[in-house]
């Protein structure tokens, strides 16, 4: 691209495909199947809005102490937090990719067991050391506190 130029969106969609692909590593589940997957940034989903709100709230409030993590959820707030779970194993996925396709796999025929696995393993990047996420951040922080330990 040359100055003064803009870019298309397929192009920018591509690219961020492309660097999504690139982010990926291998990745071996409970069931002994081996993906592609990427770890989404957390503060990407913040901004867009992909948290549900109680439990965004919740996470940004708790102090780190097991008093301040207890959280009352109702049943709106469990529903919303499985689809988040949901939405953050099919963002995390790259190959094969979820999806209704030919070459895709449907979400529900992806074991549960790897489905948690791919979960926890995408939390976990908001508490190691090294990884692209800024765990001094206050979103990570609290968001950190609602991924399996």
């Amino acid at each position: 691209m040359t100055k003064g130029e803009h870019a298309t969106a397929a192009g920018w969609r591509n690219a961020g495909r492309a660097q999504r692909a690139a982010s990926a590593e291998a990745l071996t589940l409970p069931s002994g199947t081996t993906i592609l997957a990427t770890r989404p940034s957390p503060l990407e989903w913040i901004l867009a809005g992909r948290v549900p709100q109680r439990l965004l709230s919740a996470a940004l409030a708790a102090d780190g102490s097991a008093a301040g993590a207890h959280v009352e959820l109702s049943r709106v707030d469990v529903v919303e937090f499985a689809r988040f779970a949901a939405d953050l194993v099919r963002a995390s996925v790259v190959e094969p990719a979820i999806g209704d396709g030919p070459d895709q796999i449907r979400f529900d025929d992806i074991p549960i067991e790897d489905r948690t696995f791919i979960f926890e393993w995408a939390c976990r990047a908001l508490r190691e050391p090294g990884t692209k996420e800024d765990p001094s951040s206050p979103s990570a922080d609290g968001l950190e506190r609602f991924c399996a330990k």
